[in-house]
């Protein structure tokens, strides 16, 4: 699954997002203005865990031209904000929808106990879940994901496993486009921006601006 393929078909923007503008200076505010955050309350991001998420940001986005995931370190910034920013229920949804995500990894190759999934086959479940096969189905996934929470019957997998893997998407696209390296190497970088101008043609715009 290359990465077009993967950033655009969980497309339905429900969830926990963080824009790639903001990301560095929540990092920060949690830092200093403790009592605004919650102390973490369940056991997740383990070695194996933040791994297991980093492999997956990086099957995502991986090296092209531009660097990935891994070369960039976002795991270090969505750990962040999982753990810091997220509030103790939202940490259990995301850490029920890993483990559901894990086990259908598990399954799909008999895995043992001890959870030694490759890239490939971490890539070959992701491509069941969110891969272009999956295109005709953005309705229903949009339906299945817009249900609240207190809705959703326990265990429910799809809710849980879809809500794990939008939430890593959108946190591993705004860590990637909010990295230094991205916005000042590979986007249009200006420190001191001058006059804005909205009006003028699209073939004069050249790369996407860092923000």
């Amino acid at each position: 699954m290359d990465r077009r393929s993967a950033l655009k078909n969980i497309s339905i923007g429900i969830g926990i997002t963080v824009s790639s503008g903001s990301l560095m200076t929540l990092i920060s505010g949690c830092k200093s203005d403790s009592s605004a955050t919650q102390t973490v309350k369940v056991d997740l991001l383990n070695t194996q865990e933040a791994g297991f998420l980093e492999e997956i940001m990086d099957i995502i986005l991986p090296k092209t031209e531009t660097p990935g995931a891994k070369e960039l370190g976002l795991i270090k910034y969505v750990k962040a904000i999982i753990t810091q920013l997220y509030e103790v229920k939202d940490q259990k949804a995301f850490a029920k929808g890993m483990g559901l995500f894990q086990t259908a990894v598990k399954d799909k190759f008999d895995l043992d106990s001890g959870f030694s999934a490759n890239r490939t086959q971490i890539s070959e479940v992701l491509d069941d879940w969110i891969g272009t096969k999956n295109e005709s189905r953005k309705e229903e996934i949009g339906k299945i994901l817009s249900t609240p929470e207190d809705k959703v019957k326990g265990g429910n997998k799809p809710y849980y496993t879809y809500r794990f893997l939008e939430n890593l998407k959108y946190l591993a696209i705004s860590a990637y486009f909010g990295s230094e390296e991205i916005g000042e190497n590979h986007l249009t970088y200006d420190p001191i921006p001058g006059e804005y101008n909205g009006c003028i043609p699209v073939s004069e715009v050249g790369n996407s601006w860092s923000l």
